[in-house]
């Protein structure tokens, strides 16, 4: 449900773009779409490519991110890539302006479309230029895909016979796979490594991988994942007589819980292989009989010489066993036929030969790497000397500029002191005469503050007293205002008429009524409307309740008209007060309202 969902958020978005969203829309979608691709990458693409039309209308940075995105959901939706041209384009940009994840991205895809159209050395080049990409030191460093290039790298690896960089990519990808949390993927990778050392006929190693990958996938619930992974360790096990216990454990395991067998109890032609590995057994506690029965057993049509290869050499032995010669022959013949295969042709040479090509292709890249941090760190240190000496020079001239400088300043200090000797002379003489004027004029204007100051407290007396006058003034004014707003609005004709309802006792209130209730109460007493609207928890009911207080119409006659009960009445006043004063009275809620907002009582 929730993937249908985030289907559909996406496929909003992109109409929202059809309809004409600007650049952050755009951007938005091609995210939207981007977190899509993870689980759903045949509806990634398909979105995308009704897109294709709008693509020239965007930012060359959002046509970019489009044709990335597109060529990522082709590889995630296994759709074979043929051409390199766009691949290369976005390299080509992303070296320039993307960020670390961004140009591992471009540089793993161009990998994948060398995979794809079967180029092993230029993929496995781009696989490693898009690991050298990588900032693993960044918080947002991109572990899933870094863990996919190495589990790339592993397969054409292992399609090349080149174990020992299989089992070095497959370590790779399994450590970033935990780092992303692809707690699955990094179990299998591991697995997968495990399968390498056992074609380098380093069987301790496999047992101790595949022990704790069988742990690691029990250990979070991939019980079935767990039993696949007791048929290589079932064909260690029946490699060593001294371990056919061991494997007959396995056997039994396998068969009664894995799922992998049909209503038949048959394998899928993928897992045939198993019968092969439990025709060892038997021909190891020499039951010869079962030992062909399951030899002959694994055999599928287009079947891949690899496998043929083991289940030929098993008849041939239980042949052997036998001493059929005809039957030797005849499997003989085949096993010879299928070593002689096209697959299995690929000996020891040619292996190295791709060892070799692929070492030298990482050692050459490292060798170039290393020589151009050696013609950097020449180039900057002989910047640095030439800088150096630069910066010399030009403090040695600063130093004697500033030199001759003081030295002019320090004269030119010398002329002044003598001028301002002759100057500080002429100015005491001048100081002293003015002191004795300074102290005569400074008797006179003591006694002239004197008089001042008795003057100002005189006029401040008189301040405060024509103070105390205007407050009083005002205050009455403003009463007499307070007084004379309440009055017009008591004789507003809606007051008037809620006056006269009151002493009906079957009158209703109509809605045309609260309407112009209100609309009187806002031309008056607008901060009430105000306050009344911004208090939370406030209901339509409430602030009716709170006009008719105001106006002090009984409670038996708001509970008639608003057709509710007077204890309800008295509760709804308590909570009014409660929410515009903190007061949980009922009976206080008229007096607080009419003395916040000024509603002087006159009588009515």
């Amino acid at each position: 449900m929730k993937a249908k969902i985030s289907i559909f958020i996406v496929f909003f978005l992109a109409a929202g773009l059809l309809m004409g969203c600007g650049d952050r829309k755009t951007d938005q979608m091609l995210s939207s779409i981007d977190t899509l691709m993870n689980n759903h990458p045949d509806s990634a693409l398909q979105i995308l490519d009704s897109l294709k039309s709008e693509q020239p209308h965007w930012s060359k940075s959002q046509r970019m991110r489009y044709d990335l995105l597109h060529l990522k959901a082709e590889n995630k939706a296994y759709v074979p890539l043929n051409s390199d041209s766009i691949a290369k384009e976005l390299v080509s940009y992303y070296n320039t302006w993307g960020n670390a994840n961004e140009r591992m991205m471009a540089h793993y895809l161009l990998g994948c479309v060398y995979r794809d159209k079967g180029d092993s050395p230029r993929a496995i080049d781009a696989y490693q230029k898009a690991v050298s990409q990588a900032d693993t030191t960044a918080n947002d460093c991109d572990y899933l895909t870094l863990s996919r290039i190495h589990g790339q790298m592993a397969g054409i690896f292992h399609n090349e016979l080149l174990y020992s960089n299989e089992i070095s990519s497959c370590n790779k990808a399994s450590h970033f796979a935990f780092l992303a949390k692809d707690t699955l993927n990094a179990i299998q990778e591991l697995n997968l490594s495990a399968g390498a050392y056992i074609l380098l006929n380093k069987k301790d190693s496999a047992e101790i991988i595949l022990k704790e990958v069988i742990q690691q996938f029990l250990k979070h619930n991939h019980v079935q994942k767990a039993l696949q992974s007791l048929t290589p360790l079932l064909y260690i096990y029946v490699q060593d007589p001294n371990r056919l216990v061991e494997a007959k454990q396995l056997i039994d395991e396998y068969e009664d819980k894995s799922n992998s067998f049909d209503d038949r109890r048959e394998l899928s032609s993928s897992k045939r292989i198993y019968y092969c590995y439990k025709g060892q057994y038997y021909e190891g506690v020499n039951n010869l009989d079962s030992a062909e029965y399951y030899y002959r057993k694994t055999y599928y049509p287009n079947m891949p010489f690899t496998s043929q290869n083991t289940m030929f050499k098993g008849l041939l032995s239980v042949y052997k066993k036998r001493n059929q010669s005809d039957s030797i022959a005849k499997y003989a013949q085949l096993y010879c036929e299928v070593n002689d295969s096209s697959v299995t042709k690929k000996d020891q040479v040619l292996t190295a030969q791709m060892n070799a090509s692929y070492n030298y292709s990482l050692y050459q890249k490292e060798a170039l790497e290393s020589e151009s941090k050696a013609n950097m760190t020449r180039i900057i240190l002989i910047s640095f000397i030439f800088l150096v000496v630069i910066a010399a020079i030009i403090l040695w001239n600063q130093y004697q500029k500033v030199k001759r400088q003081k030295q002019l300043e320090l004269d030119n200090l010398k002329a002044e002191h003598i001028r301002a000797t002759d100057e500080y002379s002429r100015n005491l003489y001048m100081m002293q005469l003015l002191d004795k004027n300074r102290q005569q004029d400074f008797e006179l204007m003591q006694k002239d503050n004197v008089e001042f100051e008795s003057k100002i407290a005189e006029l401040q007396d008189e301040n405060s007293r024509l103070e105390k006058v205007i407050k009083t003034i005002e205050q009455q004014n403003s009463i007499s205002l307070l007084l004379e707003n309440t009055n017009d609005f008591m004789q507003t004709k809606i007051v008037k008429d809620i006056k006269e309802l009151e002493l009906k006792p079957l009158s209703t209130l109509k809605e045309a009524h609260w309407m112009k209730l209100e609309e009187e109460f806002r031309c008056f007493f607008p901060n009430l409307l105000l306050d009344l609207h911004n208090t939370p928890k406030m209901t339509k009911q409430k602030t009716q309740v709170c006009f008719l207080v105001i106006l002090r119409v009984s409670d038996s006659c708001i509970a008639n008209w608003m057709n509710l009960k007077p204890s309800r009445i008295s509760n709804i006043k308590s909570e009014l007060n409660e929410l515009l004063f903190g007061d949980v009275s009922a009976r206080t809620l008229c007096n607080n309202l009419r003395n916040k907002y000024n509603i002087i009582s006159s009588g009515n």
